[in-house]
């Protein structure tokens, strides 16, 4: 009876142990990195990537169109302050989505956040499509852009409007 105890008692102490040591592992930045030259900066979690590139421009959905991209669906800009264009579309065979802002910096102050919030969510749902997921943000002059896979789609859009 008392060897079962004792055995009991070694098993908790184990398990407890193990729940500690699995719990403890090292806190990780959530804020995405920040470049102010033409250069790609990109940092990745677990939950979201991003890049941010403040290379001076100033896009249109025309400049987008040019490179590939095949605009699909206009957003109402409702939920989306301080935009002032917003698309659904793909290129290259992966879905994306354009929040248009007037500079760099409102796209900073308007679109970060709920960029990052749509990236955490997980799938989006658009009327007669099945949900998406975008696992990716980029901030490339005044335009979020929202990336279907990985900062790698985002980083090929990017690449294209060079």
């Amino acid at each position: 009876m008392r060897n079962r105890r004792y055995i009991s008692l070694c098993v908790v102490i184990f398990a407890m142990s193990l729940l500690i040591a699995c719990g403890s592992e090292a806190a990780s930045t959530d804020e995405p990195s920040n470049s102010n030259d033409s250069s790609v900066s990109a940092e990745s979690n677990e939950a979201t990537a991003s890049t941010i590139v403040d290379n001076g421009g100033v896009y249109t959905i025309d400049d987008f169109k040019t490179v590939g991209y095949k605009n699909v669906t206009q957003f109402d800009l409702e939920t989306l302050p301080g935009a002032n264009d917003a698309w659904y579309g793909f290129y290259s065979q992966k879905d994306y989505e354009l929040r248009f802002y007037d500079s760099h910096q409102a796209a900073l102050d308007h679109g970060l956040e709920p960029a990052e919030i749509t990236v955490g969510k997980g799938a989006v749902g658009y009327s007669k499509r099945p949900p998406l997921r975008f696992d990716a943000f980029a901030i490339v002059g005044n335009v979020v852009m929202l990336c279907e896979l990985s900062i790698e789609s985002c980083e090929a859009l990017i690449a294209e409007l060079n």
